[in-house]
């Protein structure tokens, strides 16, 4: 009979990667050998006459193959690498040796030093991540709407998760205690992939353009002028700039499907940036009534 292989799509905090070294030593106690690990999908082999113990390391190599050997000199038999910087080993399982043979530390300094190695780098991208989600908090407190809440909450959850995590690798015997650590990930990765889609789509899906109507003078009035249709695809706040000037009075309107007008600038002059417009879904349109010479000018965000 030929081999058999299974696929697992376990995702593992890299923080409490001594979970995923469980698991990996469980699999292998019940006949399944790891072929290939990776961040959320791994390969097994079914092969109940060897037992493993498997460890993993974090490190940006530079020399390959003088690592590899490295470790093989002390036993360990290289499985993969992912490009994240992970890599797996395994080691034959003696039942009569004692658990510390398959540690790929054997001091504390050296686990530390490894999980400092990750820490450092999350820490980074969490101090940036954080800096992006203060950013937005700026950008939504002075012009709120909802894709500037969804980049906001995007970011700041990643920030936290990853925090976190920092905080946890820098006290190793914290990371294998923690529960829903799995969960907490697997929603972490999925709000990364959400939040950025959410707010692409919600910034694609709203009218966004440049519109302009002037006239050096006019022979006879202009009474509600509409132009510029266009649809609102979900409740939200808009933003107006508007600048126009006449020589006498004009009404500036923004009126929806049933005419009525949810928004009006009239005078001779006005120039107003980020006017906030609370819009209901649904078409409306602008309009413009005047008695002589204009011109404006208006971006609807």
């Amino acid at each position: 009979m030929g081999k058999q292989y299974k696929r697992s799509f376990k995702v593992y905090s890299a923080w409490n990667y001594q979970r995923e070294i469980e698991d990996l030593n469980r699999a292998s106690e019940q006949g399944w050998q790891l072929v290939r690990g990776g961040c959320f999908h791994s390969v097994f082999e079914k092969n109940p006459n060897v037992q493993y113990r498997y460890q993993l390391d974090y490190r940006r190599i530079d020399n390959m193959g003088r690592y590899i050997e490295t470790f093989r000199e002390q036993g360990w038999e290289y499985v993969n690498s992912v490009f994240n910087g992970w890599h797996y080993f395994r080691k034959l399982y003696d039942p009569t040796q004692p658990e510390q043979a398959y540690e790929i530390f054997t001091d504390r300094e050296s686990m530390a030093e490894m999980n400092n190695r990750w820490a450092n780098l999350a820490l980074g991208i969490g101090i940036a991540l954080g800096l992006f989600a203060l950013v937005s908090l700026v950008q939504l407190i002075r012009m709120p709407n909802l894709p500037r809440l969804v980049r906001f909450l995007t970011f700041a959850l990643e920030s936290g998760v990853l925090l976190r995590g920092v905080g946890i690798m820098k006290n190793p015997s914290a990371s294998r205690s923690r529960k829903g650590d799995s969960t907490l990930v697997a929603v972490f990765f999925a709000v990364i992939l959400l939040g950025a889609a959410g707010y692409v789509l919600l910034t694609l899906a709203r009218p966004h353009f440049n519109t302009a109507q002037s006239a050096a003078e006019i022979t006879e009035p202009v009474a509600d002028n509409r132009w510029a249709y266009f649809e609102v695809p979900y409740p939200d706040n808009y933003y107006l700039d508007l600048d126009m000037r006449a020589e006498l009075p004009m009404t500036f309107s923004v009126l929806d499907a049933d005419g009525q007008a949810v928004y009006t600038q009239t005078g001779t002059e006005f120039t107003g940036s980020n006017v906030r417009l609370r819009l209901p879904k649904g078409s409306y349109c602008f309009s413009l009534t005047c008695d002589s010479g204009f011109s404006l000018s208006c971006d609807l965000d």
